[in-house]
């Protein structure tokens, strides 16, 4: 089957024609009648037929997912990330390229023991990586697909985002790992927002490779500004004043890229100093980003399986073979603000 029309549905995408233009909604309705067609449906077909060719509907569907998943991640987390695909039975290696001055040593990746990331030393050139199942919850069936009632764009940013939260929550692990390992040179600790410190940090990644990354979450990059750079006491500059009033933080300090963790609630509270977050959220991670420190490999086909409770009741999930690891020197840097309490577990 010709993927065209489901890819740009997933993707919410709006064509032009020589006839005129067509809505994300007129694109969707044109993956529909092709899903029908490949299943046998058409439009009079009973909703209870739907469950008889879920499997063949929801194979066609993950096979246009994988072919735009990778692209999609990248364009998300490719300032710091590379993301590559793999066949279910090939090897997964990376090969070091833009390692900047000094060649990283070790890796970060996942251990063999319940989630707990490791060090292990690279050769002179490939970083190995494991994968493992993930798997993305998407509450949704084929008859709300089928039906019109969730757009394969719904369904699509329903598994883009679970994998982007797993990505970053395991880029957050193997950064915590990459802290322990850090000469103590490289921590930087003060009670608020220092930017003498990160300045400090900034220099030393840099040492280490080109294109450095600030990373960090929403509580201590809000604090991030830019004002030393021209010794300013009361003013702002107005691409901050921009980057604060769209983002919640600046994009770029002096001249280093900004990016954003995202952090989950546990558990709600009496109050909001009672919330039980996933991460504490008052160290950034300083490191260079020429060399693509995160890896994300994607390994053989996404396949889409209903779990059955014990009520009955089904939940869809999305599985894809993925692995993550952190290329690791002495080029991790952090900053850490003390005075910045976020009640988080990890």
């Amino acid at each position: 089957m010709d993927l065209v029309s489901i890819k740009k549905a997933l993707r919410g995408e709006s064509v032009q024609s020589a006839t005129g233009n067509f809505t994300a909604a007129d694109v969707n309705d044109q993956a529909r009648a092709d899903l029908f067609k490949e299943l046998g449906f058409d439009e009079k077909t009973p909703i209870s037929q739907y469950r008889s060719k879920r499997e063949a509907a929801f194979e066609i569907i993950s096979e246009a997912i994988d072919e735009i998943l990778p692209k999609d991640l990248t364009d998300i987390l490719g300032g710091f990330a590379e993301v590559k695909t793999f066949p279910r039975n090939a090897e997964v290696e990376f090969e070091i390229r833009g390692g900047g001055k000094r060649r990283a040593r070790l890796t970060i990746q996942k251990g063999a023991r319940g989630g707990i990331y490791r060090a292990a030393r690279l050769d002179d050139r490939y970083m190995g990586l494991d994968t493992e199942v993930w798997t993305v919850g998407m509450y949704v069936s084929l008859e709300d697909i089928l039906s019109g009632d969730i757009t394969l764009a719904e369904l699509y940013q329903n598994i883009l985002i679970g994998f982007e939260d797993k990505v970053f929550e395991a880029t957050v692990a193997a950064l915590r790992t990459a802290k322990s390992l850090a000469p103590g040179s490289h921590t930087f600790t003060a009670a608020g927002f220092d930017g003498a410190n990160l300045d400090k940090a900034i220099a030393l990644a840099g040492a280490y490779g080109d294109q450095v990354v600030i990373i960090g979450f929403q509580a201590f990059l809000s604090e991030i500004n830019n004002m030393d750079t021209f010794k300013a006491t009361n003013n702002i500059a107005p691409q901050d004043a921009i980057d604060v009033r769209a983002y919640g933080f600046v994009q770029a300090y002096k001249g280093t890229v900004v990016v954003k963790l995202p952090n989950y609630v546990l558990k709600d509270g009496a109050t909001y100093a009672d919330v039980k977050w996933a991460f504490k959220e008052n160290q950034l991670f300083v490191l260079p980003g020429a060399a693509k420190p995160v890896k994300i490999a994607l390994k053989g086909d996404m396949y889409i399986q209903d779990d059955k409770n014990p009520d009955g009741s089904e939940n869809w999930n999305a599985h894809k073979m993925m692995g993550l690891g952190l290329l690791l020197a002495d080029n991790v840097c952090i900053v850490e603000d003390t005075a910045l309490s976020v009640n988080g577990a990890y």
